[in-house]
């Protein structure tokens, strides 16, 4: 299947995927701010944002989160 956007589509999905990201990652922050980073790592995969994180950056985040510092999302 393909699916084929125009570029304003593509870009108003792109900002909505964004949008979601932080709404999320601020609800999870609210619940999880200056938790251990393993509590952290371990909550992230039920409720985090649901992204996949290669383990190096889980443990970016979670640090992140723990210490109330903010954390660059990228997505590739």
């Amino acid at each position: 299947m393909k699916i084929e956007f125009d570029s304003r589509a593509y870009k108003k999905l792109l900002a909505e995927v964004a949008e979601s990201i932080e709404a999320a990652d601020k609800q999870f922050r609210e619940t999880h701010a200056g938790l251990p980073v393993d509590v952290i790592v371990a909550d992230f995969a039920t409720h985090g944002p649901k992204v996949d994180l290669p383990e190096a950056k889980l443990q970016e985040y979670a640090e992140a989160v723990s210490t109330g510092a903010p954390f660059r999302w990228v997505i590739s």
